[in-house]
């Protein structure tokens, strides 16, 4: 009996060796990103900038474009997805809005992308540290107080700058095609990814948590955006109900934790590609407007 004890004990411990091993194969090959060559500048869009370098919250070299207004009272901070950088079309696209309204406009690589260090996404867990490294830039290298920062972020930055934006007082927020609860977007897209049954996930979630320094259970922006309710921090949602990365019922979940938050809805339109849509930039500067962020026309 004893004997049998044994081997089935020896057992439970491959088995489990097994679990964790491939939990450990899979969240370190998808948490690894994908570094996209830098192939237009602001310049492109017309935009005169200015290469810069600061460090995120704890002490990575991140790498920016700072196109400068002069005497503006009013800069943003525009946030990448996953797997892009601030060269993104998106993020070029929308730069001279905030441009044209009178904004200094700050890109910036978030770690692992484009020209920033580090050699792992966490999915907005600790892309937080990032942009709290360039909030801190533009206070010490430009004089900007955190009440005159937008955040303004897409996908992986959207969720990025809502768990960044608490307490920091920032002027608002906008995210488009954002997640608000990871744990949720991941039990249906990891199987996808990975190619493993869902049966998988925990196993990926807590060998991420535990040798990843990656906490899938800690990224729930719907928790962030209530406390941006009772801070009453503007925040304007974009998103598609036809997105294919991340779900409509995302959005639906920010807005219900932020009742009275801008929800631009729209349809027809796949992930992140809101920056198309004729009524884009008008209804980002009625937003900025309506927030009393300044004079945007």
């Amino acid at each position: 009996m004893e004997h049998v004890v044994r081997w089935g004990l020896l057992a439970l411990v491959i088995l489990a060796l097994g679990y964790f091993g491939t939990g450990l194969f899979v969240a370190t090959r998808l948490s690894t990103p994908v570094r996209q060559p830098t192939e237009q500048t602001p310049a492109d869009k017309g935009l005169a900038f200015q290469e810069i370098g600061f460090e995120s919250s704890d002490g990575l070299d991140l790498k920016g474009w700072w196109v400068p207004e002069e005497g503006s009272s009013r800069t943003v901070i525009l946030v990448h997805g996953l797997d892009a950088s601030k060269s993104s079309q998106y993020v070029l696209d929308t730069a001279p809005i905030y441009a044209q309204a009178g904004y200094s406009v700050l890109m910036l690589d978030l770690r692992g992308h484009g020209e920033s260090e580090g050699n792992r996404t966490t999915l907005g867990y600790q892309e937080v540290r990032d942009v709290q490294g360039a909030l801190s830039w533009l206070e010490a290298e430009q004089g900007f107080e955190p009440w005159e920062v937008v955040l303004h972020g897409w996908s992986m930055g959207g969720a990025t700058v809502l768990r960044a934006s608490p307490e920091m007082s920032v002027a608002a927020v906008v995210e488009e095609s954002g997640y608000a609860d990871l744990p949720l977007l991941l039990r249906d897209r990891l199987p996808e990814s990975s190619g493993l049954p869902s049966f998988f996930n925990p196993g990926i979630f807590l060998t991420a948590k535990l040798f990843l320094d990656l906490n899938p259970w800690a990224v729930k922006p719907e928790e962030d955006a209530a406390r941006l309710s009772e801070e009453g921090v503007p925040l304007l949602i974009i998103h598609s109900t036809d997105d294919e990365v991340v779900p409509f019922e995302h959005a639906e979940i920010l807005a219900a934790s932020y009742p009275d938050a801008e929800f631009w809805r729209i349809e027809g339109y796949g992930h992140v590609e809101a920056y198309t849509h004729s009524e884009y930039r008008q209804r980002l500067l009625d937003f900025l407007k309506r927030a009393e962020i300044g004079e945007a026309t």
